[in-house]
């Protein structure tokens, strides 16, 4: 910022300015005026007397660079008019400029809509194209047709690429030259001219997609390294540098004499279909900070980022945007903020100890940003991450409504990056993230459910909480890769808590409580590896707290508590209609260490599912159990129909050095029963039935009974 000790209080007189809110030609052209000649005349601080200012339909207020701007008790409303765009103070690619204490008022109620179209851009305060380092501050926006604040870029670009005429097969070599011998690389092969006025006057370049951010069809760059390579004008090769799609070259950067340049990057030509490229040097808006400012009742979105890098929002409020008024109804998109159209040209914005609430859509809404950081903020309303989007972090906030999105750059699962929540909460509203990689550090989540996809998913020290009786599947977790730990899961009331997402390839649940009450039970998680440990499962209340848990390829459960529940551990072969066995390695992949299963609830108060009340076991091929403690303690109901453990057998099972209790309070003379079948086979099954090798020694049963069934005997070829 260029400083200086003169403060010029803007003549009104002397520009023909008013402060009534009259004549808005005159005083819009005045303040502009004033304005220029401020800066022409080295005043770096500008001062406007208090009033109301009435601003010209088919003009802005221009501010200058360089300026240090107090418009404390000014109030500057729009002509009404019938535009479908405008902004009312507009900072247009300057520099290192104030703002402070303006109101700015729209014309939302008394515009003129007839023209047809949506009308959403009619904006209060905008920073547009290549403004750098604007600090507004202490403002107050409401009532425009758009959106009360904004960020604006064009979409300015030295030329395009068309497959296939502008790309070629192979790579530069070191003379410069393509070299198609290099088939897993493409070449644009056109050369961009990079001494123009156009790059000059932003001082950058990049690659990037098409008009929507996007590579087109067998072409994916947002995680591909490009080449871009320099040559001088008699195509002398001057090398090459790595850089990513919307990551600025900077022409001082440049090896001397450089005058064009052309990039490559590893993908096969013959994958590509009608792409689409551009070698952009949009005027994108940087360094922009909005401080304690308002913005309400707009018509479109209290805020947008339409283009921007580095943009901060600090101590704001922005509320009741979109909603209808007396005489205008809002319109789409409807957010507090909406970060988007400029792709990933969008990069670090930051939003802190701001509140935001009350928005018709929601909160928040981002889409293919690089780059967010939310952090002490309060958010009521939906919560979304969108688009492609890349490297999402919260911090300290607290949510009052659903959080929804991704974080998939390149559209990719295996790109995926992070969605990061800490110490965060989330109340009475669902959170799902459906792709990427998500990690949640010491949140809690009030009366909330939660739904996972993507790639992987931790949680780590969370809480979570439950409580709607008439909820179905509150929670699924179908992440490819599942890890949680030292957590707590207080599922108190729902129809059924848990469903099945998509199947995972490994699952790892560590110091992890599982508290249910009065609800239903369901399908945990359907995964090919499974590690459960130093867990507690654990069910109370009157309804069917039957659960599953699917697991295919290798389990290890140990050192865990299972109360009250009926879990059965399944190979998948009850999900196959041909009843296809988990994979048999030759090896025990399977194993139960351990662990105490404690029945302690009367039978009519916790139903257990047929086939194995306590813990049961099905379809897994091998499968050892040892070391565990089975416990049934009588509430006055005949235990000979209380299974602590159940097994279908399949080709081999360990039972040994488990201790089998039951305690008998009602004197009923019947005992706990532990029961081993035989595989399951459904009634015309053409599978043949495995011939099971059984040990089963070193077993404490205490007034309780094993059973073998008739089942497993003719598995074993004899009776036992």
């Amino acid at each position: 910022m260029v400083s200086s000790n003169a403060i010029y209080v803007v003549e009104l007189d002397r520009w023909g300015i008013k402060n009534d809110g009259t004549d808005a030609l005159n005083t819009t052209n005045g303040i502009n005026s004033a304005f220029l000649w401020a800066k022409d005349n080295n005043l770096y601080t500008v001062v406007v007397p208090k009033g109301q200012y009435l601003i010209d339909k088919n003009s802005s207020i221009l501010l200058r660079s360089n300026t240090h701007y107090k418009f404390y008790d000014c109030l500057f409303i729009k002509e009404s008019n019938n535009l479908t765009k405008y902004s009312i103070l507009t900072c247009d690619g300057i520099k290192n400029v104030t703002i402070e204490g303006a109101t700015v008022k729209g014309d939302r109620e008394t515009h003129n809509y007839s023209s047809g179209g949506t009308h959403e851009w009619g904006h209060g305060i905008e920073c547009k194209n290549s403004c750098y380092n604007i600090s507004i501050k202490d403002c107050e926006t409401f009532e425009c047709t758009g959106d009360g604040i904004v960020t604006s870029m064009d979409f300015s670009a030295i030329g395009g690429a068309q497959h296939p005429g502008h790309f070629a097969k192979g790579d530069i070599n070191s003379q410069g030259n393509i070299d198609n011998t290099k088939t897993d690389f493409t070449t644009v092969s056109k050369f961009f001219d990079v001494t123009g006025n156009l790059v000059k006057s932003v001082g950058y370049f990049y690659y990037s997609g098409d008009g929507y951010g996007g590579y087109g069809t067998g072409s994916n760059l947002n995680k591909t390294v490009i080449k871009v390579h320099f040559y001088k004008a008699d195509n002398t090769y001057l090398g090459f540098r790595n850089t990513r799609s919307y990551e600025f070259i900077y022409l001082e950067s440049l090896p001397e004499g450089t005058t064009k340049v052309r990039f490559s990057f590893l993908q096969n030509f013959d994958l590509m279909s009608g792409n689409l490229h551009y070698v952009m040097c949009a005027k994108i808006p940087q360094y922009i900070n909005f401080s304690n400012c308002k913005s309400h009742k707009n018509r479109r979105l209290g805020a947008s980022i339409n283009g921007g890098r580095f943009v901060t929002f600090d101590s704001c409020e922005i509320y009741n945007n979109s909603n209808p008024m007396s005489k205008s109804t809002g319109t789409n998109p409807g957010y507090g903020i909406d970060i988007e159209d400029g792709y990933m040209a969008n990069q670090k914005i930051t939003i802190r100890n701001c509140n935001i609430y009350d928005n018709r859509a929601g909160a928040f809404v981002c889409i293919s940003t690089r780059g967010v950081h939310v952090e002490n903020n309060k958010f009521r309303g939906p919560f979304v991450f969108s688009g492609s989007g890349d490297d999402y972090f919260s911090l300290n906030n607290m949510y009052y409504g659903s959080i929804n999105g991704r974080s998939i750059t390149s559209g990719v699962e295996q790109d995926g990056t992070f969605c990061t929540f800490r110490n965060d909460s989330i109340f009475g509203h669902t959170f799902s993230i459906n792709g990427g990689n998500t990690t949640l550090e010491n949140c809690v989540f009030s009366k909330s459910g939660i739904h996972f996809g993507g790639e992987t998913t931790k949680i780590i020290n969370c809480k979570f909480t439950f409580d709607d009786p008439g909820k179905i599947d509150s929670f699924s977790f179908g992440s490819e890769y599942l890890e949680i730990h030292d957590s707590l899961f207080d599922i108190r009331r729902c129809n059924r808590w848990v469903a099945t997402g998509n199947t995972s390839e490994n699952v790892h649940f560590s110091n992890v409580k599982f508290l249910t009450y009065d609800n239903g039970g369901g399908n945990l998680v359907k995964t090919k590896n499974l590690v459960i440990e130093n867990c507690k499962f654990i069910h109370s209340g009157n309804k069917i707290n039957y659960s599953s848990i699917v697991v295919t390829d290798s389990m290890r459960v140990e050192n865990s508590i299972f109360n009250n529940l009926s879990l059965r551990f399944d190979g998948a072969g009850l999900f196959s209609p041909t009843e296809v066995l988990a994979k048999d390695n030759s090896y025990v992949a399977h194993s139960f260490i351990n662990n105490k299963v404690i029945w302690d609830a009367p039978l009519g108060t916790a139903v257990h599912e047929a086939r194995g009340p306590g813990v049961s076991f099905s379809y897994i091929p091998r499968l050892d159990i040892t070391n565990n403690t089975f416990s049934v303690i009588d509430k006055s109901v005949a235990l000979s129909s209380m299974y602590t453990l159940r097994v279908f057998t399949e080709n081999y099972l360990n039972l040994s050095d488990n201790t089998i209790v039951t305690t008998n309070n009602s004197g009923n003379n019947t005992k706990g029963t532990l029961t081993i079948d035989g595989a399951y086979r459904k009634n015309g099954s053409t599978l043949a039935i495995p011939k099971t090798k059984l040990i089963a020694q070193n077993n404490e049963n205490i007034k309780s009974n094993i059973v073998f069934t008739q089942n497993l005997n003719l598995q074993l070829g004899s009776s036992i």
